[in-house]
This record gives C-alpha cells, sequence and structure tokens, in this order.
C-alpha cells in the first residue's frame, strides 16, 4: 500500500531510522551517535572514467558494481550514465535500498500512531528559547501558515520541515535511484530491495525516548535549513563527476536527525548488513549484477564496503 498524507509520509520517513521491534526501543535513551558520520578514508576516491564513481565487488564467481549514491539531487541536474547503461545491459538483477511496507491491516494501527506523535498545545512552547527562536524564524522562511508545524512533537516538525525544505529548494529526494530503476526495468533486469523493514513495528518501536530526541533532531534539520541549499548542490555536483569526497559535504540535518533517535544505530547496522548480504549473495550468484546504495550506507566505517572486505571479498576502487 501507498502512503500519501503529508503526515503519514513523514512517519514513513521516521520509521526507517527506528529499533526494529519493541525490545529495543523499550527503554528511554540518550541520542545515539551518528553511526554514518565517519567514513573509510581509502573508499573516498576520484574517478576519472566519467560519470559518477563505482566500485566493484567481486568473488570467485560473479561481480557486483555498486554506486553509491547521495540523500538528493537538485532537478535537472545532468549526469553522465554511460557506464550504467553499460553495466545494467545484461545485469542479472540491481540491488536498491530498502523497501518500508505497510498493509491493510496497518491502517488503524497507523491512525492511532498518529495522534500519540500530535503535541500537546503549540510544540514550540515547550523549547529551550534559541531552539524556539531558531524554529520560528525557519518555520518562516517555509510557509506563511503560522499554525504549520507547530501541533507536531519535534521529532515529526523537524521531518516534515526537512521534506519542506528539500522540496522548495528543488532538492528531489527520489533521485537518482527513481532513474536508475526505471533504466533497470526498461533493460528488463529484476529490482531487488536490500532488505524490507514493515512500518507499524518501525514506529511501535520508537515511541518509548522520542521525547529525549526530538529537540536535538529538531535542532539538527534547522542546521540544515540554515546552510541552504547551495552546500547540497556543489555536493551532488561533486558526485556527478566522481568527486566522492565533494559528494560527502551535503549538509546532513535530516540524516543526523534520524540516526539520533532511540535504536537508529541498530537498524543502520541492519541497513548496511542487509545491503551487504544482497551485495555478496550476488556476486556469489555468479555472473555481473548493479547494486545502487546510500552513499555512506556503502562508506562508512561499519558500512557495506567494509563489511563485504571484512567478508573476504575484493573491493576495487575507482581509478
Amino acid at each position: 500500500m501507498r502512503l500519501r498524507a503529508p503526515a503519514t509520509a513523514a512517519l514513513a520517513a521516521l520509521s526507517v531510522s527506528l529499533a526494529l521491534g519493541p525490545g529495543a526501543a523499550a527503554r528511554a535513551a540518550p541520542p545515539s551517535p551518528d553511526p554514518e558520520a565517519t567514513v573509510v578514508s581509502e573508499f573516498v576516491v576520484i574517478a576519472h572514467a566519467g560519470g559518477p564513481a563505482w566500485w566493484r565487488v567481486s568473488s570467485a564467481r560473479g561481480t557486483v558494481w555498486v554506486l553509491g549514491v547521495p540523500e538528493v539531487l537538485p532537478h535537472g541536474l545532468k549526469w553522465d550514465q554511460t557506464l550504467l547503461r553499460l553495466r545494467l545491459k545484461g545485469a542479472r538483477e540491481l540491488i536498491g535500498g530498502p523497501a518500508v511496507t505497510v498493509s491493510f491491516g496497518d491502517i488503524f494501527a497507523l491512525m492511532r500512531l498518529r495522534g500519540q506523535l500530535r503535541a500537546h498545545g503549540r510544540m514550540e512552547d515547550g523549547l529551550a528559547p534559541d531552539l524556539r527562536a531558531r524554529f520560528l524564524a525557519d518555520k518562516a522562511r517555509l510557509t506563511r501558515d503560522p499554525r504549520a508545524y507547530s501541533g507536531w512533537s519535534p521529532l515529526v516538525a523537524s521531518l516534515l520541515m526537512a521534506q519542506d525544505f528539500r522540496r522548495e529548494s528543488h532538492l528531489d529526494t527520489l533521485e537518482p535511484a527513481r532513474s536508475i530503476t526505471a533504466l533497470a526495468r526498461a533493460e528488463g533486469v529484476k529490482v531487488t530491495p536490500a532488505g524490507s523493514y514493515r512500518l507499524v513495528p518501525l514506529l511501535r518501536g520508537a515511541q518509548s525516548g522520542m521525547d529525549a530526541a526530538g529537540p536535538e533532531c529538531l535542532a539538527d534539520v534547522l542546521d540544515e535549513i540554515e546552510a541552504g541549499p547551495d552546500r547540497a548542490r556543489a555536493a551532488a555536483q561533486g558526485w556527478a563527476r566522481g568527486d566522492t569526497a565533494m559528494a560527502l559535504t551535503a549538509a546532513r540535518g535530516y540524516e543526523r536527525c534520524l540516526n539520533a533517535l532511540p535504536g537508529s544505530l541498530n537498524l543502520s547496522d541492519r541497513t548496511a548488513a542487509d545491503a551487504a548480504a544482497a551485495i555478496g549473495k550476488a556476486a556469489d550468484a555468479g555472473g555481473e549484477s548493479v547494486a545502487i546504495i546510500n552513499l555512506r550506507t556503502l562508506l562508512a566505517q561499519t558500512g557495506a564496503l567494509q563489511r563485504l572486505r571484512s567478508a573476504g571479498y575484493r573491493i576495487d576502487t575507482p581509478n
């Protein structure tokens, strides 16, 4: 089932950062460290073949060409797809990001959870004075509606603000994955998600501890809004020309926000582990496959490439 309402979309975004199952988040906990903040330096390279950087993961039986992708691309950004098209031809499969699913039976649970994430009164009245002032100033940049975001908890308000900022800045959160998936399907390549997570259990597992994470999450998102869109555009342009270091300079308020939530370190681990497992399975199956993985999920010290190397797969970086 596809989720359409903006508030429900925020819950979907929230879900991919939460602890898996109620046990991991049943205790209130301080915000987690950002598990994707530090990357493996030797994987941060400049590609000279034209277009974004690729990594090759190989076993004795097969190869997976891995493209690290950014969180957002500016609308209309052109990038060289020559290697992508070449590698999709004859590929066994395209491994994409994890899927978040919701069933028809989850509708009533989502309605209940939605109510629990509403604020009692105006959300900003419970913020520290400096954070409240920043929130009100940044809100005015995004909307003229005085009620906007105020009816939600700081956590949900921050996610909604991040989405609105990126939309107003013409930063597309669906690209480049959407275009790459469309190309794969046009070539008849099977598209496989690197893991699947059910929405409602993730949200239920997050209910404890969100009060502690919410203000820090909001501050991170306000950092991104105040940095403006130029930093994200420059990072995306760096990605498009194969400069991985530049690609990693994008403001990460939204992502730091997600990683600050209760149990997010556990889910970040699972996301990287699932990506590594899917890539390793494809390499062991023989032939050639393609994978598109979030750049930091790929390159982090506990990321997919490091896990694959530790498991004995050969990792070749761009030259």
